[in-house]
């Protein structure tokens, strides 16, 4: 019978310390017992091994017992050290020929698959088909206010209001009810190195609309995608690689920028599209699995926007490209950037010398990452579907936990262009810049995470999808323009046994806004402004929110929040005295003290 290599060496690595010890010469009458001064024999024909340990023999068993007398003890000394040396040795040889088998049987497998295309395989096509969220809501966005001030006291339904600190890493929050369908294949061509995959996502989603009092469910492509992946070094399909990613529906996935709440690029660099927006990626990674993975990458996006000056649409192209250097397992360093056919300039006058030209937008974003120990979990739900090899997609990441420190810093900065109608001279453009910076710090102490993020950004940035704060024009010379700036600090701890993971969050957030005369506009978000009483000007607004959450099943999520947020811009119209119309008042402190809370139970699969 032949053995296989890697039972062969497991074999003669389990009986190598008994044949040592076996081996070994009897050390009955090699020299006198431990503690005595009497000098050793000399040598007959082998010499004397090192006396042993000075540690007493066991004592020997009564006569006449059960067990007999004892045998005599060995003082022969046994090199333990060596002998492990000589077990791991033979570890390591073993270990390296499973490998070299596994290597092997998988190639077999791959050559077998390669000859019959049209066989599935489960190591590539396995997987889950849909990635669902299922939430039930019990909520009131203001505990404070009632039903004449908009609050229409708590429901079964998710809190509206947003936090300008919720979810800054992601589009959505993670707490909607929505699913995603995938259809989703991967598995080797019919050329050396190189795979295909694909995957068709739909986004299912279900909301009520406060206003019409009407629910809705809503199907939409969520990034539906075709890639081609050759690997450039290695044969089981791993390791460096060039990829073609290909978007024949939505190209909203692939962004730029780092951090969601300063990313830009996406489809909204198209205003007013309504349609389709495809691209493609082209991506060389290299140093894969090293700590030091890197990658560069080149793209582009088209959407078909209405010419007002031909009256009727046209093509409208943008490029993109960045790379990514990882300098050592703990640091990295990207930039990427593009430049983009806003649209066309409308026709602002029958006589408009613009009207019809190509809105430009360009620019750039640079991020610098340093982090160690395992890392710190979130959200991120724009990046490329989850299947794909470089995604993350993940409806809730459960964080890892152990007993080390983990932390990560990233410093990001943004930088755009946009060329728009001159406020003061309608029949010419300048570009009007724009600007963007996030820091995100993160650090677990075992059970303990700890937070701190702070985001910049300039009206211009604000409201670039727009763009412009009035459409497709700059800034007035006389506008007196703030930017946002806003920072958060947090923490959680997670308690094994109960499975709870209790936190708090505090927020101060400047908004950004513009004053021209005695108006003055606040800018929550480019679709979220406030007009403020005649020579007001605008107010920080502070927040803050206590969470739980209990983690029931690998599946199965209770989360809750009490929120607090005090926002004096909000306003309303009243009555005006003098009976001469209406006029714009601040609202009452229970509507800027916004006191809300939500319980929610979520499945997810």
């Amino acid at each position: 019978m032949q053995w296989p290599l890697p039972a062969a060496v497991l074999a003669i690595a389990w009986l190598a310390p008994g044949l040592a010890l076996a081996l070994q010469p009897s050390s009955g009458d090699s020299g006198p017992p431990p503690g005595s001064s009497q000098p050793p024999a000399p040598a007959t024909q082998t010499p004397a091994p090192p006396a042993p340990s000075a540690a007493p023999p066991p004592a020997e068993l009564e006569a006449g017992s059960p067990e007999g007398p004892v045998p005599p003890v060995s003082t022969q000394a046994v090199d333990v050290d060596a002998l492990q040396r000589e077990l791991r040795a033979l570890r390591t040889r073993v270990d390296r020929a499973e490998q070299r088998l596994a290597a092997q049987e998988q190639r077999r497998n791959t050559d077998d698959l390669r000859a019959m295309p049209s066989t599935g395989f489960n190591q590539w096509t396995a997987g889950n088909a849909m990635a669902t969220r299922l939430t039930f809501a019990i909520s009131d966005d203001n505990l404070l206010a009632g039903a004449k001030d908009r609050s229409p006291a708590a429901g079964f339904k998710l809190a509206a209001d947003r936090l300008f600190y919720d979810a800054i890493e992601q589009e959505k929050r993670g707490f909607e009810t929505e699913t995603q369908l995938v259809v989703y294949k991967r598995m080797p061509t019919f050329f050396k190195r190189m795979d295909a995959e694909a995957a068709f996502v739909t986004e299912i989603e279900q909301w009520h609309d406060g206003k019409t009092f009407q629910n809705y469910t809503q199907l939409s492509d969520d990034g539906s995608y075709g890639k081609l992946n050759f690997y450039t070094k290695r044969n089981d399909y791993t390791g460096d690689n060039v990829s073609l990613t290909m978007f024949p529906v939505d190209s909203q996935r692939f962004l730029l920028g780092y951090t969601y709440a300063v990313t830009w690029g996406g489809e909204r660099m198209f205003p007013n599209n309504t349609g389709q927006t495809p691209g493609f990626r082209l991506r060389y990674d290299w140093n894969v699995g090293s700590g030091k993975d890197s990658y560069v990458f080149l793209g582009a996006k088209s959407a078909r926007l209405l010419n007002e000056k031909l009256n009727e649409p046209q093509t409208y192209y943008s490029a993109l490209a960045g790379f990514g250097i990882g300098f050592t397992p703990w640091l990295a360093w990207e930039v990427n950037g593009g430049y983009y056919q806003s649209g066309a300039f409308p026709m602002f006058s029958p006589n408009s010398k613009i009207g019809g030209k190509t809105v430009q937008t360009f620019g750039g974003s640079t991020r610098l990452t340093a982090h160690w120990g395992v890392p710190i979990g979130t959200s991120i739900d724009f990046q490329l579907f989850r299947y794909s090899p470089d995604a993350s997609f993940l409806l809730t990441q459960n964080q890892i936990y152990d007993n080390r420190i983990a932390g990560s810093a990233a410093v990001e900065f943004t930088t755009v262009g946009q060329t728009l109608q001159k406020f003061e001279e309608p029949d010419t453009t300048r570009i009007q810049p724009a600007k963007a910076a996030a820091f995100l710090g993160k650090l677990r102490i075992k059970k303990l995470r700890l937070f701190a993020n702070a985001i910049y950004r300039d009206l211009a940035f604000v409201v670039l999808s727009i763009p412009g704060v009035f459409p497709y024009q700059t800034f007035p010379k006389e506008a007196q323009v703030s930017p946002e700036l806003w920072g958060s600090v947090g923490f959680d701890y997670y308690f094994e046994r109960s499975k709870l993971t209790p936190g708090a969050v505090l927020a101060y957030k400047s908004p950004a806004s513009i004053k021209v005369g005695d108006t003055t506009n606040v800018y929550r978000e480019y679709w979220d402004q406030e007009v403020l009483p005649a020579g007001e000007n605008p107010f920080d607004i502070l927040s803050g929110k206590l969470t739980l959450k209990w983690d029931i099943a690998p599946f199965f999520v209770v989360v809750s929040e009490l929120r607090y947020t005090l926002d004096n811009n909000r306003t309303k119209f009243v009555k005006a005295s003098n009976e001469s119309g209406r006029i714009r008042v601040f609202e009452d402190p229970n509507v800027t003290n916004r006191l809300g809370f939500f319980l929610l139970a979520q499945a997810r699969w």
